[in-house]
């Protein structure tokens, strides 16, 4: 029997809009907390490097949210065609599946890299996430209105 096509959900096109809308809102509060006080990420990190079941925790989450960002997102025929917002999103989501691999493996080494990397020195990767969380909300509102 040939393999018929499988059908896409009824709201698959409001994947990529909702997918940027979430992520945009979690970027835009996760920097705000970061601009309004300071060196919670680094207080953070610091926790998970001094924690293997967070270390875990922060690996087995990471895979769930890129599988889900990644499978949500790429097109029937594997990469999104015709729409940069949901090719973005699905290349995100890849990395952050491959990122939660390295988490899980040598968290050790990670989390020492951007704890060095970073520092206390959060500032400016807020700011960055705040211009991201912009962009990822207003791309999802102006495809859901």
């Amino acid at each position: 029997m040939p393999d018929a096509a499988i059908p896409a959900a009824p709201y698959a096109a409001h994947a990529p809009a909702w997918s940027a809308l979430i992520l945009g809102l979690f970027l835009l509060a996760a920097a705000i907390d970061e601009l309004r006080r300071p060196g919670q990420w680094h207080r953070m990190i610091e926790e998970i490097e001094g924690s293997p079941a967070l270390q875990m925790l922060t690996g087995l989450f990471e895979i769930i949210f890129g599988t889900l960002l990644y499978l949500a997102n790429r097109g029937p025929d594997g990469w999104p065609a015709g729409d940069p917002l949901a090719l973005v999103l699905t290349i995100l989501g890849g990395l952050a599946v491959i990122e939660a691999l390295a988490v899980t493996a040598f968290a050790d080494l990670y989390v020492r890299f951007w704890m060095r990397k970073l520092g206390t020195r959060t500032r400016p990767l807020a700011i960055l996430a705040l211009l991201l969380g912009l962009g990822f909300t207003a791309a999802g509102l102006l495809r859901l209105v």
